[in-house]
């Protein structure tokens, strides 16, 4: 059985985890919910959405989480219903901070009087969990990006180009999933100031600190997100640099290599009269042309500097 529930006084907290359908159907005959929500609740969503209703309100947000096999950042839905008498969430069970505290909730008398006073300070405390557990997500993308710094020069660029095309996905997710919060968070602070589910001054000090949190990782998204466009093309660039150093030396040889093919068939046309080749030490002689030709040449190009 996916549904769980948390009693206390005040209210009943229902957690639903991987919801079939018939689970949302009785939860809508039950509260009442409007058919689009019990779709929302159904399908997986791409962006947030708040909606509120005359007994409750409607939240779907999406969070990050990383697939250790993939090394892809991915997203996750979770729905919440807040009412002044009940708190429904439901996810896929792939957000371990929250899958956390509703067990110690469950389990913990002391957890229980401190979480779940009113349906709005336990959202408060689920999306602040949520909110910190994108900070470790944040620091490994920033650790992977000082690694590909320092390794930038190093030559390996088959491994580098690799590693910066999954962090510059793994960023380009993580914006897409956070890119619609604060927004989202704004408005839900309005409806719940408004319909009283809090005072005024505790939705300044609980929900404007969640709007503050998002912008914070937006700023720091978006940092990552210049360093790592601007590794990028230094890499790019160090490539190319090093493409036309290789094709510079290649020419070179190539020159160096067409005039002495250029020496050795003039002497091998055996036209009468042709210098050296009626010589008895012509072999060698013609190869110490070759060799005077190639040496010749080799110290032009390292006098303009072509060579280096």
């Amino acid at each position: 059985m996916s549904l769980k529930e948390i009693k206390t006084k005040n209210f009943c907290w229902l957690n639903i985890a991987n919801a079939s359908s018939q689970e949302i159907d009785s939860l809508r005959e039950k509260y009442n919910f409007h058919p689009l929500d019990r779709d929302d609740c159904l399908k997986v969503g791409q962006r947030p959405k708040i909606e509120k209703y005359p007994d409750y309100i409607f939240l779907v947000l999406l969070f990050p989480i990383y697939n250790k096999t993939t090394r892809e950042i991915e997203p996750t839905e979770i729905d919440f219903f807040v009412s002044r008498n009940y708190f429904i969430s439901v996810h896929d069970n792939r957000l371990s901070p929250f899958c956390e505290l509703f067990e110690l909730c469950q389990y913990n008398d002391q957890a229980r009087e401190k979480y779940l006073k009113k349906p709005a300070l336990l959202l408060y405390e689920i999306l602040d969990k949520l909110l910190s557990h994108c900070y470790p997500m944040l620091d490994h993308v920033s650790i992977d990006i000082r690694n590909i710094e320092k390794q930038i020069f190093k030559g390996q660029a088959k491994k580098i180009i690799q590693d910066v095309l999954i962090i510059r996905r793994n960023i380009t997710d993580f914006r897409k999933i956070m890119q619609a919060h604060k927004n989202t968070l704004k408005k839900l602070a309005d409806i719940i100031k408004d319909d009283g589910y809090l005072g005024p001054g505790e939705v300044n000090i609980y929900y404007n600190n969640l709007i503050e949190q998002t912008k914070e990782i937006w700023d720091h998204l978006e940092s990552y997100k210049e360093s790592i466009e601007a590794l990028h093309k230094t890499h790019e660039t160090l490539i190319s640099f090093r493409l036309n150093d290789i094709m510079k030396n290649f020419t070179t040889i190539s020159v160096i290599i067409f005039s002495m093919t250029l020496v050795a068939t003039t002497f091998g046309i055996g036209a009468r009269n042709t210098p050296l080749v009626q010589h008895p030490w012509s072999f060698w002689l013609i190869i110490g042309v070759l060799i005077i030709v190639a040496s010749s040449m080799w110290q032009f190009f390292r006098t303009k500097k072509w060579l280096q």
